[in-house]
């Protein structure tokens, strides 16, 4: 095969899509003729409305970030026992937003899916372990049934990092029990399928759960005379609000495209050697993740990763390295033995993958891609 040629411009592995300029001018001319710019306000509610419409169960709280959301989670369960099971592959945010708050994070495996591995859990269960909180990595859902079932055996809290899931088609969530957990976690940050700039969300099921959670949200403020508990700023803001209404207009077109771009990698990467999809081929399409076998493809990851970097195309080692191996973290006892996590950080790969990628490029990534499985050296 011949060299292929680099991009003109950087290539990355995401790129936010953007309403049209004029629908989202219009929202905000909504907002200056309120004078309303936060505190819940009317762009706000509109967008809680509809997010929990899409998500199609439980209660939904919107806040300003999903760091801000996981910190208020993991402190409205007010934890006695003071260790979380965690999962070491996931973005820093999961592990920190258990630091922050006093409490000790507990590393358990994941199993092929990169999820938490349930058959592990119970293994690394103390008296002080007061929650479990797992991630659903690349859109995929953790085995909440099984992870319910433990939860209940031990009365254990259970939060998930959902940062990944709401680039569905709706309803993003079934209304099985288990599906939640106590709180569930929405990222809207613009590296994300749906975006509202900066923004997230929480779910629950547990109404009491859900007013604690809209105190915290707002400073522990109940009125202008009363404020019950320790809260944070974690509201939205109705400029980001609008943007999230606008994005939701064109959420499933946005799906549509991408599932166009993660079907013709499918085509075009089909038969490699040491080459696996694990993510964007099951109509999951937030992200288009591989594995590399390094012994079957015939080079490492790391080394498939600086080609593509060489070229303009700005892949990702998404998740790596692991939260139970940089600091911290990577002094703890249970940091220490987690194989098939460590396996999937040094294996796997996201290629750009967003609505606006035209399919010629998709082409031109996945040539790179054979063309540096044969030996192809710049």
């Amino acid at each position: 095969m011949r060299a292929p040629l680099p991009f003109e411009r950087p290539v990355y592995v995401s790129r936010p899509a953007l309403p049209p300029l004029t629908e989202y001018v219009r929202r905000l001319e909504s907002i200056w003729a309120t004078n309303i710019l936060t505190n819940m306000g009317p762009m706000h509610e509109m967008l809680e409305l509809a997010v929990g419409e899409r998500v199609g169960a439980g209660r939904v709280s919107l806040w300003n970030n999903g760091m801000s959301a996981l910190l208020a989670a993991v402190s409205s369960l007010q934890l006695e026992r003071r260790k979380v099971i965690v999962t070491p592959f996931t973005f820093p945010a999961t592990v920190h937003a258990i630091s922050l708050l006093g409490l000790e994070p507990v590393f358990v495996d994941i199993d092929d899916s990169l999820t938490l591995d349930p058959t592990l859990i119970e293994d690394a269960l103390t008296p002080d372990v007061g929650a479990i909180m797992g991630t659903h990595v690349y859109g995929r859902f953790c085995d909440t049934e099984a992870i319910d079932e433990i939860a209940q055996r031990h009365d254990l809290r259970v939060i998930y990092d959902g940062a990944h899931i709401f680039g569905r088609t709706a309803p993003v969530v079934d209304a099985e029990r288990h599906r939640l957990g106590d709180i569930t976690m929405l990222s809207f940050h613009a590296t994300k399928l749906f975006h509202s700039v900066e923004g997230g969300a929480l779910i629950t099921t547990d109404q009491d759960l859900d007013r604690r959670l809209r105190l915290i949200r707002n400073f522990g403020i109940v009125n202008e005379h009363d404020v019950k508990g320790i809260g944070l700023n974690g509201k939205m803001s109705e400029v980001h609000a609008a943007m999230g209404l606008s994005m939701l207009d064109m959420m499933d077109a946005e799906i549509d495209q991408r599932q166009s771009v993660a079907t013709r990698y499918l085509e075009a990467l089909d038969g490699i050697p040491g080459l696996r999809v694990v993510s964007g081929g099951d109509g999951i399409v937030q992200y288009f993740v591989l594995r590399i076998d390094a012994d079957e493809f015939g080079s490492s990851r790391d080394d498939l990763h600086t080609t593509l970097r060489s070229l303009n195309v700005i892949s990702r080692k998404y998740f790596s390295p692991l939260c139970s191996d940089v600091e911290p973290y990577d002094t703890l006892p249970s940091a220490q033995h987690l194989p098939v996590a460590r396996t999937a950080a040094n294996e796997v790969i996201a290629l750009p993958l967003y609505g606006g990628l035209s399919l010629e490029d998709a082409d031109r990534i996945a040539d790179i891609v054979r063309w540096h499985q044969k030996g192809g050296v710049l």
